[in-house]
């Protein structure tokens, strides 16, 4: 059995924790607040309710404590935590630790994707630990399956091998830049799922919605040296299926509130935070994505969703993967 850390304690943090402890390993948890930290030794989540978790070795708010000795590390925060997991990191872990990041987006102060954030910030190759899951059915038991993506496969290997045998299925992959864009692209897809559903434009529109979507992120990985099969796995089709089909999804419940007029709360919604710099980076590449830029506009700039449905309705006539 290994020493994982898992640092946030949120609600997926917690979920893959529980499942962690499940398996045997000594999971210690970093997070932020005594109260969190306490709460999850009790065996609970506060970020799912207080759904009933298996508790970890030990929850801390010392990130020495929790880091030292790791033989894995799961960084389960927000994209713009990142930077300051990372610098935990090189501060506490040892060098040979596995590193898994999570968060989906782009960092928004230089758009980088997490595998180059984590690159530029620890010196290292990381694993990208992404899929369709949802952080209450996998702390319930119930089954999932991700997909770990490095640039070196023991790597990706040991990450897998935590979950072996558990309800969590992880398959590797040594593509993560395709994994970090698709993990990024989805919940702005998802958000455009959100509206559609609440001006009961269909569901051809949302079927065409999402397939579309699915070429705008295979054209932008493409452009990053990422490749386009893995935009047809786990976390690309598999994750973009569930995050623009169910309410679960919080950058779809955004866009059920921006569709219905309700001014929505960016908190938890990292497609609406994270938008602006995938639109940046997909110009600075010349990369064409006009839903991401759809979603940009009525954002960022105020554009009516009646007036972005007609312009992409009205673009010109094209290929359908060029």
């Amino acid at each position: 059995m290994s020493t994982c850390a898992v640092i946030g304690g949120g609600a997926w943090g917690s979920a893959l924790a529980s499942v962690l402890s499940q398996q045997g390993h000594k999971v210690n948890i970093l997070v932020r607040r005594p109260d969190m930290a306490s709460a999850l030794m009790d065996g609970v989540s506060p970020r799912l309710d207080h759904q009933p978790i298996t508790p970890p070795h030990l929850a801390t708010t010392d990130a020495a404590t929790a880091l030292t000795g790791a033989d894995a590390i799961l960084v389960v925060v927000p994209v713009a935590a990142t930077a300051d997991a990372c610098k935990q990191i090189s501060t506490y872990a040892p060098a040979h630790a596995a590193v898994a990041l999570t968060a989906k987006g782009l960092e928004a102060r230089t758009g980088e994707l997490q595998p180059e954030l984590a690159k530029n910030h620890l010196g290292r190759d990381i694993v990208m630990l992404c899929g369709p899951s949802f952080a209450d059915e996998v702390a319930a038991g119930k089954p999932c399956c991700l997909v770990a993506a490095s640039h070196h496969q023991h790597m990706a290997q040991m990450i897998a091998q935590l979950f072996l045998s558990s309800p969590v299925r992880v398959y590797t992959s040594n593509d993560p830049i395709a994994v970090a864009v698709a993990s990024s692209v989805k919940n702005v897809i998802a958000i455009a799922a959100g509206i559609t559903a609440a001006l009961d434009l269909g569901d051809n529109a949302r079927a065409a919605l999402i397939t579309r979507g699915l070429a705008e992120t295979s054209r932008l990985a493409l452009a990053l040296g990422g490749r386009q099969e893995t935009l047809f796995g786990l976390a690309g089709a598999g994750d973009m299926f569930l995050t623009c089909t169910d309410s679960h999804s919080r950058n779809y419940a955004y866009g059920l509130a921006l569709g219905s007029g309700n001014p929505p709360s960016t908190h938890l919604a990292e497609g609406a935070k994270t938008v602006a710099s995938l639109m940046a980076r997909a110009s600075s590449l010349g990369v064409d994505t006009p839903i991401i830029a759809a979603i940009d506009n009525v954002i960022n700039h105020g554009a009516e969703l009646t007036t972005e449905i007609k312009t992409l309705l009205a673009r010109p006539v094209d290929q359908e993967w060029e």
